[in-house]
């Protein structure tokens, strides 16, 4: 099988070679394996951020509805204290 020089030389370039490729696909396998976690988070992230943003406007929808509603309230309010104080004027006329 070994007979010549150039048999063990193509011998240890074929382990070369082949070992060569083993590890380049191991980098390929752990590289891939790296995004995917990379893209997973990346996700996550994502997700957090619509989140945030679906509470932000539902707050600001609230606020939004709650400042129209405090005109009718001060309105309401200003009602029922001229009420009060025609009250007791009344009484203190009696």
């Amino acid at each position: 099988m070994l007979e010549t020089s150039k048999d063990i030389l193509n011998f240890t370039l074929a382990i070369s070679i082949f070992g060569l490729a083993f590890l380049l696909g191991w980098i390929l396998v752990y590289l891939i394996i790296i995004i995917r976690r990379l893209v997973n988070i990346l996700q996550g992230v994502e997700q957090s951020m619509h989140k945030l943003e679906d509470f932000f406007s539902t707050a600001k929808d609230k606020l939004e509805h709650s400042t129209s509603y405090l005109s009718v309230l001060a309105v309401g309010a200003k009602e029922l204290v001229s009420y009060f104080v025609k009250k007791q004027t009344d009484k203190k006329k009696k």
